[in-house]
């Protein structure tokens, strides 16, 4: 099965992946690959092997790095995964996806299906008038009608249209399982041992017609906490939950 392959990274979706050189210490041998990850302590470097055709070769052997577009799945003579270049795509079932994700400060990221359930939960610090029923989970619309009693308990001399709509509570979120076929995966972090924070990349086959998500915790400094996908008609859609409720692209 030959796959379009798409480059994601931070809600970005270009064509293709970088192919560079990748170092085999033991036997002083350097080969074409797709690397992901890093190296070092906490941290874990991803190489997928890459069969090029003849002019890509040739510019990876002038430049150390080239272009691919389009590939099939192979292995090596171990069993690993291995891409093989291919000139074109036949297909638009599948695509192949190489997620340079990245972490926010002190965070951490994950990959993720669609959403699955949203739902609310009590914040520790807040403490309720008995007209609010204590339960495990709560709705939207639970949240905005019972906030407001909170608010009315906490601030009774006060106009609490000035707060949040929801305070009191903190949002959930349950996702679907990630939908893809995962070839070779990687690890980056932040500080020594990656103790200020760590997060995986990934390089998966992603079927058509299923959202999936790449998310994004710690310091964001505004950047978006994640971002969905689709593979739909042979191209590969991005956008923020924001995005998708307003324009409704999937």
């Amino acid at each position: 099965m030959k796959m379009k392959i798409f480059t994601i990274e931070n809600g970005k979706v270009t064509e293709g992946v970088r192919v560079n050189s990748f170092t085999l210490k033991g036997a002083g041998v350097t080969i074409p690959a797709v690397i992901i990850g890093e190296e070092g302590r906490g941290r874990q470097l991803g190489v997928l092997p890459v069969q090029l055709l003849s002019d890509s070769y040739k510019e990876w052997l002038e430049k150390g790095r080239t272009h691919i577009f389009f590939a099939e799945i192979g292995t090596t003579k171990a069993g690993k995964p291995k891409l093989f270049q291919t000139e074109k795509a036949d297909t638009t079932d599948k695509c192949i996806c190489v997620f340079r994700t990245e972490i926010g400060f002190r965070g951490g990221n994950s990959h993720t299906g669609d959403r699955k359930e949203e739902y609310w939960v009590r914040e520790r610090y807040a403490s309720f008038p008995e007209s609010v029923p204590m339960k495990e989970r709560y709705t939207r619309e639970e949240v905005l009608r019972y906030s407001q009693e909170y608010l009315k308990a906490c601030y009774p001399d006060k106009d609490i249209s000035q707060y949040s709509p929801t305070a009191g509570f903190r949002q959930r979120l349950d996702f679907y399982p990630f939908p893809g076929e995962i070839l070779c995966e990687g690890v980056i972090a932040q500080g020594d041992a990656g103790r200020m924070g760590s997060g995986s990349q990934l390089i998966a086959v992603m079927p058509k017609d299923i959202v999936f998500r790449t998310g994004y915790s710690g310091r964001l400094y505004g950047a978006p906490g994640a971002y969905y996908y689709i593979y739909r008609d042979g191209q590969l859609l991005s956008a923020t939950w924001k995005e998708r409720e307003v324009a409704e692209i999937f």
